[in-house]
């Protein structure tokens, strides 16, 4: 059996422990990237739930690796990790009402909006010599989808912590979509 089939086994029982529990969850990072039009095997599967729901969530998976991460409760399970919140990028109210919903692997799971993993990958800024790929997700992504909500993108930076870095990545995103406009727009003069 392969990582990614493995990963997709796994994500089939815990969206089914998830959602018998009837708790709010996304799939974000890698897999959510996936979905947004980056073009990698999946490893690993990372779900969001909201941050209030940590210690529920410890108690639907018992078996467990109680990891924590900079204040935020992580679980490690095989080839799934569940976050309780990110710190200052939860599973609020706003990220929840813009959940998409598609299918990875033949499962239909929620996934956060593009503008919030892009984000978050920007934010996180990994890349091959971490074994992380996420400068490339966010411009794989950021091809594929066909339009972002600045307002709410910008609105979502300025609530980080990381006001600096924050303020830089948001310049580096909207360098990256203009280029992207540019490149569509000389392709249509070009028609």
């Amino acid at each position: 059996m392969t990582n990614e089939s493995k990963a997709l086994a796994h994500l089939h029982e815990v969206a089914a422990t998830l959602d018998g529990a009837g708790m709010s969850w996304a799939v974000f990072a890698g897999a959510a990237a996936s979905v947004y039009g980056a073009d990698r095997p999946l490893t690993d599967l990372d779900i969001l739930v909201p941050a209030r729901e940590g210690e529920r969530l410890k108690t639907l998976f018992p078996n467990s690796e109680v990891v924590f991460e900079h204040d935020i409760l992580c679980l490690a399970l095989p080839d799934v990790d569940l976050l309780a919140g990110l710190g200052t990028m939860d599973l609020d109210a706003e990220m929840a009402a813009r959940v998409t919903h598609h299918e990875i692997g033949g499962i239909g799971v929620p996934v956060i909006p593009p503008e919030d993993n892009i984000l978050l990958k920007a934010m996180m800024g990994r890349g091959a010599d971490q074994g992380k790929h996420d400068w490339e997700d966010v411009e794989a992504m950021m091809a594929f989808v066909p339009s972002l909500d600045w307002a709410y993108l910008r609105w979502r930076a300025g609530m980080l912590d990381e006001v600096e870095k924050a303020q830089e990545v948001m310049g580096r995103l909207e360098q990256i979509w203009q280029k992207r406009q540019e490149m569509e727009e000389g392709t249509g003069e070009q028609d």
